[in-house]
């Protein structure tokens, strides 16, 4: 599975697979054993998972006294008198989610670093099972596919791993191969479309002659295996043709198919230009491959979601700088319009100007030549550095807290 979008909702292990357990682990003991006198009793206590601190209140350890931290007599053999802490030789990040298990009352996610196998290890030292629900039943996650009963796999667990195998590049070495082959062809699909613009304006579109078509046939092959893949194992038909990302997809191919197919006609001459045309213009849609990075990145699509849960904040900042370029836009069309050679000619023409200065790009080609003009431009530039930037701020804080919270998850 491989990411912070699966859940499993667990619960304590019975006692004979506990017994059996922890009677291994004591052979393992680093620390001496204590008397029950000699560790102190506090409401919060310390946990070090191979030098990195936890510190958390015993009580939400205690509601799962069958567990290996909840249980004070299985613990207690790890308790470091000299540093009045327990230390666990454990996997630091697979212990955010064990602590989430105790805090949440029996919901584990697991964390995208760990691979499931890696994971399932961790629960079995900690005492804790995946196969038994906890106090809160099932819980929320990301990733809706992963959230569907078995059965939701119309093929079983070959379809489930190949699902797996496809979607979640950090779920195995071989997903990573895959996802890492992926992303060289979407590089060699750009770079062969961008070299092949050099000289090569009037090419008809389906010339199936030139070596450019050859490399667009070979990275236009893999895409659609790729994606025909995918959409035969998706869990539900319905939900993976929801996804904006599949849809990028499904247009990156598209025109080289179109093209592929109209060819014949058109070096035939049975198609007209005016026909031809729609089919070039077509090929805009190609640089949509690029768009297929985001599917590698976790942070570009945590930058998407963030973008539109501040759509309010956008729209304000849309709202600002339409009245900015209007209302500067007709100031400098009263001011301007009447000097010689103006080129502020109309009102129009003042707001692609405002629109100019307010992006503090300033090309150049329009400016003002009398000193209200230039006071006007002045007060213009302040106005879209102070206003344009608060919007802005609320747009950072909220990503920033949601990469807090993605970090943690």
């Amino acid at each position: 599975m491989g990411t912070q979008g699966t859940v499993l909702v667990s619960s304590t292990l019975n006692s004979s697979h506990d017994s059996g357990t922890h009677g291994t682990m004591l052979a393992q003991n680093r620390f001496d054993m204590l008397d029950d006198d000699e560790i102190p009793s506090f409401d919060t206590i310390i946990i070090n998972v191979s030098g990195k601190r936890f510190e958390t209140c015993l009580a939400t350890l205690e509601r799962f006294p069958e567990t290996r931290l909840g249980n004070p007599i299985l613990r207690k053999k790890y308790y470091n008198k000299g540093k009045e802490e327990y230390f666990f030789d454990r996997n630091q990040e697979a212990f955010h989610a064990i602590l989430y298990y105790y805090q949440s009352r029996g919901s584990l996610y697991i964390p995208p670093a760990i691979q499931e196998h890696v994971f399932y290890q961790e629960l079995d030292f900690w005492g804790i099972s995946a196969q038994q629900k906890g106090e809160n039943g099932f819980a929320l996650a990301d990733d809706t596919d992963h959230q569907k009963p078995p059965h939701a796999f119309r093929w079983g667990k070959p379809q489930k791993m190949m699902y797996v195998f496809l979607n979640k590049p950090k779920s195995s070495f071989g997903a990573r191969i895959w996802a890492s082959i992926d992303i060289f062809v979407i590089l060699c699909s750009v770079i062969n479309l961008v070299v092949e613009s050099y000289g090569n304006k009037n090419r008809d579109p389906g010339d199936t002659t030139t070596p450019y078509f050859a490399v667009d046939a070979s990275c236009v092959t893999f895409f659609t295996v790729d994606i025909v893949l995918r959409c035969l194992v998706a869990p539900v038909m319905a939900t993976f043709f929801k996804k904006p990302l599949n849809w990028f997809d499904f247009l990156a191919i598209m025109p080289f198919y179109l093209e592929l197919s109209m060819g014949g006609f058109m070096r035939s001459g049975a198609m007209n230009n005016n026909i031809i045309m729609p089919f070039k213009i077509l090929r805009i849609f190609r640089i949509t491959r690029v768009l297929k990075l985001i599917r590698h990145s976790g942070r570009l699509i945590l930058m998407i979601q963030v973008l539109l849960d501040c759509v309010y904040e956008l729209a304000m900042l849309l709202v600002i700088w339409l009245m900015g370029v209007f209302i500067f836009g007709t100031i400098m069309f009263y001011i301007e319009h009447e000097q010689p050679d103006t080129k502020f000619e109309s009102i129009m023409h003042s707001c692609w100007w405002s629109v100019v200065s307010m992006s503090t790009v300033g090309y150049g080609d329009m400016y003002p030549e009398t000193w209200l003009g230039k006071l006007v431009t002045s007060a213009l530039v302040f106005c879209s550095m102070v206003f344009l930037a608060l919007p802005m701020t609320i747009i950072v804080s909220k990503f920033n807290k949601a990469f807090e919270m993605n970090k943690i998850k």
